[in-house]
Formats: structure tokens, sequence, C-alpha cells
């Protein structure tokens, strides 16, 4: 099996590539989707938080790459329909490559052998779409997520695993909780055979699709977790 993983200069992929270093998960190829974005500057309490859930958030990602010696091919864009990405893909024919961001997949790229594998931050099929985990803490006081491999449509694609977590005790949620609930995901997911791993197909038809949440609902999901 050959497994891949495509990075970007965000706090989700530096979740990602630091705790899959700190847990011997190696992959066949990493791509890193570099646009030169200028870094945060993040307050300490962020820092102290996202070293609390085992990543530095204030580590760039190239940076991490080069510390731990890690071979890796760079793009100068942060789109992942991009023509010389999808013919660099093609090159390469890896089975699986992790997902972190870049855009949503078209038919183009995923038409590809390769298979794209998303973290995201629901339990599907009942929260599908953005900003999942908001509503999840709003209707049920915890969250999850779910490892699927990606389709034509939104979040519906076979899903490989699932994983719940308790609703944090801070307020960094975009920051620090995204991101750290996704990686762990990941790293679950990988201590498994890939091509062997059951794969549960969804109904398109059942569950629910959420839109990005209203500041009002996202300020009370904020305040449930640190008022509780």
């Amino acid at each position: 099996m050959s497994l891949g993983i495509i990075l970007t200069p965000d706090d989700r992929s530096k979740a990602y590539i630091q705790k899959c270093v700190r847990n011997g998960k190696k992959f066949d190829q990493i791509i890193f989707m570099n646009d030169e974005r200028k870094e945060p500057i993040y307050d300490e309490k962020v820092i102290k938080t996202s070293k609390e859930y085992g990543f530095d958030i204030s580590m760039p990602v190239k940076q991490t790459l080069r510390e731990n010696n890690l071979e890796y091919t760079e793009f100068d864009f942060v789109d992942i329909n991009d023509m010389k990405l999808k013919e660099y893909l093609k090159e390469i024919n890896l089975d699986f490559i992790i997902f972190t961001g870049g855009g949503i997949l078209k038919e183009g790229i995923l038409s590809l052998k390769t298979k794209f594998i998303h973290m995201h931050p629901g339990l599907v099929p009942n929260y599908r779409g953005s900003t999942c985990f908001y509503y999840s803490i709003l209707n049920e006081d915890e969250t999850a997520v779910t490892c699927f491999i990606m389709d034509n449509m939104l979040d519906t694609g076979e899903v490989l695993s699932q994983k719940k977590f308790k609703k944090p005790n801070h307020q960094y949620l975009d920051s620090v909780f995204d991101p750290h609930i996704r990686s762990e995901a990941l790293i679950e997911l990988l201590q498994n055979d890939l091509k062997s791993k059951e794969r549960i197909s969804q109904d398109p038809n059942e569950g629910e699709t959420y839109y990005i949440i209203h500041p009002v609902l996202k300020h009370i999901a904020i305040l449930r977790c640190v008022n509780d």
C-alpha cells in the first residue's frame, strides 16, 4: 500500500504532520502546497493549549518537515485542483492520500486512481457540511470525526472510521480543538492497513447537512465549553 499526504500552511496541517512524526507514521510522498502566506502571531495561551493537545501551533509546517529531515515536494499554490498537482499525482500513482485542505475536489482529480481520505469534524450522516463540531456541541455536548474516502458529493463517501470526543474546556475551537480532533482520528486510522480496512457506504439521502454557523450560535457553543 502506498500512502501520501498533502499539506497546506495552516493549523490543521501543523497538527497532522507533527503528530504523525511523534507517532512514527511515515508517508511514501509528502506534498506541501505552499503559497508563502504570512504566519499568524499566536497568543501565548493558544500556544500553551495547543501543546497540551500534542502539537505546537506556532511551528510552521515547513519547519517541522525540515527539522525532521522529511523529504517533500513543494508547489507554490494552495489549490487541490491545480493542473500541476493533478499531473504530479497521476505520475506518482499512490493508493491513498490524506487530504488536509485546499478546496473542494473536482471531477478531474477525483477521477485519478488515488483515493483521497478526509477527516471530517462531524459524525456522518448526522453532521455533514461546515462547522459541524459547533452544531454537535450545541446539540449533544460532544463531537466526533469521521474518516472517509472522498467522492463527488458533500461528505457522503465510504466511511473508514469514526471517533468521538468530549467538548473542550477552552475557547480555541477553530485554531486548536478542530486540528486536534482531526489529527487524533488520523493517527488512529493509520494504525490499520487502509487497503484491507472495511468501508461502510453512506446513503446520501439520509442525515443532515449544515452550513457555516451563525456567529451568535458559535458564541453560544463556545460559552457552553468554557462555562461548564
